[in-house]
């Protein structure tokens, strides 16, 4: 199965400002009740928001990736999404592009070596898709570590998250939350980065240290998260940075499948 992983602007290009420095309490209505409830409600109007992401660290094996794309919504969460990932693979770059619409996936991914040549694609023409169905790491779910993802912002309310000031980005007025929570799994499938919290032997845990940036709406503009994976005592710790920016929302969010002229059978 193909790795997706999910996609941002890099921290050093965002603008969140701070007022002085100072932390000044949010309004009391301003809780991760509330953001849930405004994402939910984006989720039944069946709209959609555009991200981008930036992903840098983790165990080996894992990619540092840029990401961008859109979210199209239904009332359980995401029903279809559209990603384009660049992805440095040694001395190569990856450049892949998945569509994913419930429970049909469609892709197209290449490598190239700095002199421009092609070591790797698939499908094996370039302008062509795969096609998959069934594939349970491309559904979004209740265990993906992304700032509109209610699971996970649920899992965040319940150990201790706090709210404050968040300054202003890009020209909106916010609430920032935060917190910290441990759990005993983390790992990585198409759809993104995702939690367990369920015990599992050998696999990789640790704490997601995370930050949500809200507008006045209560919708996510900005997520970033630290996530430090241990496998098993005295294993290695490696760490994770995750960088989410959402634009867009309620904006008409259109998703299509490739036609079906450019569909291959060649993986």
């Amino acid at each position: 199965m193909k790795r997706l992983s999910a996609v941002l602007v890099m921290a050093g290009l965002l603008s969140v400002t701070t007022p002085g420095g100072a932390v000044h309490a949010a309004p009391e209505s301003a809780t991760l009740d509330s953001v849930v409830k405004a994402i939910k409600k984006e989720f039944a109007k069946r709209s959609g928001v555009r991200f981008s992401v930036v992903r840098r660290g983790g165990p080996p094996a894992t990619w540092d990736i840029k990401a961008s794309g859109a979210y199209r919504f239904r009332a359980s969460g995401v029903y279809a999404a559209d990603t384009t990932t660049i992805s440095q693979v040694g001395r190569e770059t990856g450049r892949a592009r998945q569509i994913s619409i419930g429970r049909k996936f469609y892709s197209q991914e290449y490598r190239r070596s700095k002199d421009g040549k092609y070591t790797w694609k698939s499908p094996s023409t370039l302008g062509k898709w795969t096609y998959a169905q069934n594939l349970a790491g491309v559904i979004w779910g209740e265990d993906l570590i992304n700032g509109i993802n209610p699971g996970f912002l649920e899992l965040g309310a319940s150990h201790g998250a706090t709210s404050a000031d968040g300054g202003t980005f890009e020209g909106v007025k916010t609430t920032l939350h935060s917190g910290t929570v441990t759990v005993p799994k983390l790992g990585e499938r198409q759809a993104g980065m995702y939690f367990e919290t369920r015990e599992e032997e050998l696999a990789y845990g640790g704490p997601i240290t995370w930050k949500l940036w809200v507008g006045p709406d209560q919708l996510p503009r900005r997520f970033h998260a630290i996530m430090r994976l241990t496998r098993g005592e005295g294993g290695d710790t490696y760490t994770m940075t995750m960088n989410m920016i959402y634009r867009g929302w309620g904006e008409p969010v259109k998703i299509t499948p490739p036609p079906k002229h450019l569909m291959s059978d060649d993986w």
